[in-house]
């Protein structure tokens, strides 16, 4: 089989990746861990677990010693200086190497967020990138440039792939984070549901990510992956609803004042709980420090009850438009084999597994 390198191994989408090339394509696979913790799951899979720093030039030349693919499915949400730092540097220290390497084809993984939260009825591929000023989509940007430039200038063998939202087993942002707000009466329908959900259940994009990897047509070129069924959030989250035999979802509107007013507050309380936060470095540091991030936590739950989306996610389950993913069908003969029942009912299997329903 081929010997792959997985970056990002640990993650929802690499870690799958990872256990179906060794399962399903007997491929020799090596993952890229970063914190052992983190790879309890992925370890379960016949993989070769190697640890390394994503920024780190020598430690991804080392990883792809003998490889014929590397999936970099490395990424990092948050504040700038940790998405610049693993999007932008981590992919960069990842072409560099397999620019040295001989004949190494590399999968990128992006994201449908370059296009920005909102893309019109049928957009495709052509749409334009986006700048939105928020870290991850605007570092995911500057990562594809990267690609295309290596590509370019040392006629690396590159595919991009940019999916929308992940749902399915293990997925903590469409799956666990809704059940269990669902659970705790805390999530909403925005706009009573009536927003296209552009969704790609978690195999669905493995399915895309081994195409790419495989189909020559696929080098050089940027595909959306979406599940295509043309349905509704409402639709979609009705049956994580009935999975709970929960109450009706209540719903706020995406353009509600009381929410509008409260997100500037809101978004300045991430900034000073996120990543890039500094902690004073003297000994009262940090009882104080605990003690005003706990305080900002309670303040930012408080709001949150008042305004639970941010303005990204209103726009991405307010907007009306289902994506088009012709090409992706046309050069990677790529198509959703599951309906919507067979993955929720696949889904719901593995979170009563789980022990979480």
């Amino acid at each position: 089989g081929r010997r792959v390198l997985v970056t990002g191994g640990t993650g929802l989408i690499g870690s799958r990746l990872a256990e179906r090339l060794a399962l399903e394509e007997k491929a020799q696979v090596r993952v890229l861990v970063h914190t052992w913790s983190k790879a309890a799951w992925v370890s379960r899979a016949d993989v070769e677990l190697v640890q390394g720093d994503i920024r780190d030039p020598a430690a991804m030349a080392a990883a792809l010693q003998g490889c014929d693919v590397v999936f970099h499915c490395a990424g990092a949400r948050g504040a700038w200086p940790l998405c610049h730092a693993t999007n932008v540097e981590g992919t960069r220290a990842v072409l560099e190497a397999a620019a040295r390497g001989n004949s190494l084809r590399v999968v990128h993984l992006s994201s449908s967020a370059v296009h920005g939260p909102i893309l019109s009825e049928g957009a495709d591929e052509t749409a334009p990138l986006m700048r939105s000023g928020t870290p991850y989509a605007d570092t995911k940007i500057e990562s594809e440039e990267l690609v295309r430039r290596f590509s370019a200038s040392h006629g690396l063998q590159a595919t991009i792939v940019r999916p929308t939202f992940v749902w399915g087993p293990c997925s903590p942002s469409f799956t666990l984070m809704p059940i269990r707000q669902m659970q705790l009466g805390r999530w909403f329908l925005v706009d009573g549901g009536r927003g296209t959900c552009n969704a790609v259940y978690i195999d669905h994009l493995v399915d895309a990510l081994l195409l790419a990897g495989e189909r020559e047509a696929a080098l050089g070129e940027a595909f959306l992956v979406t599940d295509d069924y043309g349905i509704t959030w409402g639709e979609f989250f009705e049956h994580y609803r009935r999975m709970l035999n929960a109450e009706p979802l209540p719903s706020v509107r995406s353009e509600s004042p009381v929410a509008r007013a409260l997100r500037p507050p809101i978004r300045a309380i991430d900034r000073l709980l996120g990543p890039s936060a500094r902690v004073p470095e003297y000994e009262p540091a940090p009882l104080l420090v605990r003690g005003a991030r706990s305080g900002l936590m309670r303040l930012r739950a408080h709001l949150t009850r008042h305004a639970p989306f941010s303005d990204w996610d209103l726009a991405q389950y307010s907007k009306q438009g289902r994506l088009n993913i012709a090409k992706a069908r046309a050069l990677l003969g790529y198509e959703p084999r599951l309906s919507l029942d067979e993955a929720m009912q696949a889904t719901e299997a593995w979170l009563r597994d789980q022990h979480l329903l």
